[in-house]
């Protein structure tokens, strides 16, 4: 009996100290652990950001080309002279054309790559900017069937890109961060293409040549384009010329700074 309470139970300061060694050995693990769970959930965070940064460059330069033409399209045909029909015509045109690509171009840029296709939308719009120059119908036709194939890329292409993005780092939790994000810069860029633009399409008058870059200011054309000219410049041209350059950026970044 006497043998079975010393043994039971710890009878002795020095059974009792023999625990101590054990809760001290366990605290120090789960401190470990604790540390090694934040330094990962700060490297990841510390990727995110990367992998953000990459990605809104590239997405807003895009979505700032496409903010700055929006308000000025029908003003532009319309300085052209012609009649709303014709100008129906030229946007069922583009409407169209993104309604047949937008039904395969996302399947063909998983298949191709994505980054690729980033680069052919930049490519892409920025010719389709390029037509607007040109008085002549069928150029302008040419245009709205380019904007129609870029416009089914921009709403495509860069989310596929930002998904996988994700996925190959292991980042997906923060996928909707990155989404909203993208929204609410959107948003900004929205509103300060809005006021750029006006200001850029009411500093020179539309005319023949390149005389609405170096000359003509305001005032001082009717801001229609009259004649037999084929090619013009200023007036609400000038947001289209800057949203080639935000294209050519785009097309850049994307190309030096994304992975397929």
């Amino acid at each position: 009996e006497r043998f079975f309470k010393k043994t039971n139970g710890p009878s002795s300061a020095e059974d009792g100290d023999q625990e101590a060694p054990l809760l001290t050995t366990k605290d120090s693990s789960d401190a470990l652990m604790a540390q090694s769970s934040g330094s990962k959930e700060a490297d990841d965070k510390k990727r995110h950001s990367v992998l953000l940064r990459k990605y809104l460059v590239v997405y807003l330069l895009a979505i700032l080309s496409d903010w700055l033409q929006g308000p000025y399209v029908y003003a532009l045909y319309d300085s052209y002279g012609y009649s709303q029909h014709d100008i129906a015509v030229l946007f069922v045109a583009g409407f169209g054309s993104s309604m047949v690509f937008g039904s395969f171009i996302g399947g063909l840029a998983d298949s191709c790559g994505r980054r690729k296709f980033v680069v052919l939308f930049a490519a892409i719009y920025a010719a389709s900017c390029a037509t607007k120059h040109y008085k002549s119908y069928h150029i302008l036709m040419l245009g709205r069937l380019l904007g129609g194939v870029a416009t089914s890329l921009l709403f495509s292409v860069f989310e596929a890109w930002l998904i996988r993005s994700h996925s190959d780092a292991k980042l997906t939790k923060y996928l909707s961060k990155s989404f909203s994000s993208a929204m609410y810069c959107n948003s900004l860029v929205a509103i300060g293409s809005g006021l750029l633009a006006n200001k850029v399409a009411s500093a020179t008058d539309l005319t023949p040549g390149l005389g609405g870059l170096f000359g003509a200011a305001a005032g001082e054309g009717t801001g229609t384009a009259v004649g037999d000219a084929l090619f013009y410049t200023g007036g609400y041209l000038n947001p289209f010329d800057i949203a080639l350059l935000a294209l050519v950026a785009c097309g850049l970044f994307a190309a030096t700074t994304w992975e397929e």
